[in-house]
């Protein structure tokens, strides 16, 4: 059979005739002409189709799992889900963290809100604040605040009447403006974003303590209110801020005006955001916004 494949093939390009004998009759014979090369051709294509036919059949069927390693890709894709998912909650476990090291901080001690800024200085990237040099001009800010406010410390806070009522929703946005950014959590927007005149007068939405009044390179004056039901809510790019830490705030009450302090402020403008327990809220769904 070697031999007679061999001949085939060193003949394809000529035209074979093959002659059959029967062995019972060997008077009586048949003969087949043909050309090698088309044969060999024929064959070549009858196999490429059976082995194509055989790999489709075991991809679609569950032996295809183990040949082709579709359910590592699969397993691939979930794990790079569940990761994304991961980092995600990863970001809002860390606001949470901030937002009850803040609570705890206005709890041991009375905040400072009184600092101090060197021109000459370099930032510090985690608190945006520089630190002094000596024999250097500095540019103080303060903190501006109302008479006759009422600041809680220490337990005052936990156990303050302001937090046994429950806040009731839709109430009105902190400042009447235009709004210019949504809720976008995927890239680290976890608030809303309302444009307008720098100076008008931002309010609180809801009776609340101040739990932090402070400065950041990014975001300029920053005022974090805690509310009654695990609710929390935080105002950025202020130009001033009027209450302190510890401060107690009533609903409507002017805690500051609109400004565009921040390296990340594009205009005068408001970033508000709302938490509870932990989770960043969509405001839309809690605001008037128009």
């Amino acid at each position: 059979m070697k031999s007679l494949l061999k001949k085939l093939f060193e003949r394809r390009r000529e035209e074979v005739t093959l002659l059959l004998f029967d062995d019972d009759n060997p008077h009586q014979q048949e003969s087949y002409t043909l050309k090698p090369g088309k044969l060999i051709v024929i064959l070549t294509g009858l196999n490429l189709a059976v082995v194509l036919v055989v790999m489709l059949f075991l991809y679609f069927t569950p032996a295809g799992t183990v040949l082709f390693n579709k359910e590592n890709r699969a397993i691939r894709a979930s794990v790079i889900q569940i990761h994304d998912r991961v980092l995600a909650l990863q970001d809002t476990l860390k606001i949470r963290d901030q937002q009850l090291y803040e609570i705890q901080k206005v709890i041991r001690e009375r905040a400072d809100t009184v600092f101090s800024i060197n021109l000459a200085s370099g930032w510090n990237e985690t608190y945006g604040q520089p630190e002094p040099a000596p024999d250097q001009p500095r540019m103080t800010y303060r903190i501006s605040q109302p008479q006759g406010v009422q600041s809680l410390q220490g337990d005052q806070i936990i156990h303050s009447e302001i937090f046994s009522g429950e806040l009731r929703f839709p109430v009105e946005p902190p400042v009447s403006g235009t709004l210019t950014g949504t809720f976008q959590p995927e890239i680290g927007h976890y608030g809303i974003d309302i444009a307008a005149r720098k100076g008008a007068d931002v309010r609180a939405i809801a009776d609340g303590v101040v739990i932090s009044s402070d400065w950041t390179i990014n975001n300029g004056y920053t005022v974090h209110i805690l509310h009654s039901d695990g609710y929390a809510s935080v105002y950025k790019h202020f130009s001033e801020v009027i209450y302190r830490a510890g401060d107690v705030v009533r609903k409507g009450d002017i805690i500051g005006k609109v400004g565009e302090t921040g390296l990340l402020a594009s205009g005068p403008h408001i970033h508000f955001e709302l938490w509870r327990n932990g989770v960043s809220l969509d405001p839309q769904y809690y605001i008037n916004v128009n």
